[in-house]
């Protein structure tokens, strides 16, 4: 072990003292900007978000990642960015449908399940 090494502990293990505020801090990190944004569309696109929703995240200055991305493009650019990729990969939209349970001699059969 080196001589000024911390044992590793997991956080949560580790006593809240006054002194440590427990504060998230964000940073850039060197890669490839349009990898990134492109990466996090797709990601809120699978989770249902439209153009307008994702938008609407990256002028929230808490959002780090895209409102930097908005700051860096400007909003024209990057609604158009941000339209281009869902009009390539789409929204995931599902919808949930309950439906009363079979009668005890419909059990018995086969149920062909349909995907629409």
């Amino acid at each position: 072990m080196m001589p000024n090494a911390v044992p590793k502990t997991h956080p949560a293990s580790r006593e809240a003292t006054p002194d440590d505020p427990l504060s998230l801090h964000a940073f850039e990190v060197p890669g490839d900007r349009d990898l990134m944004f492109r990466l996090l569309v797709e990601e809120y696109a699978r989770l249902g978000w439209d153009a307008e929703s994702i938008l609407r995240l990256a002028r929230d200055p808490n959002y780090q990642a895209f409102h930097g991305l908005l700051r860096y493009y400007g909003e024209p650019e990057l609604r158009r960015r941000v339209e281009t990729i869902l009009a390539r990969c789409g929204v995931m939209r599902v919808q949930a449908q309950e439906v009363a349970p079979p009668e005890q001699e419909e059990v018995e059969q086969l149920l062909q399940i349909r995907v629409v």
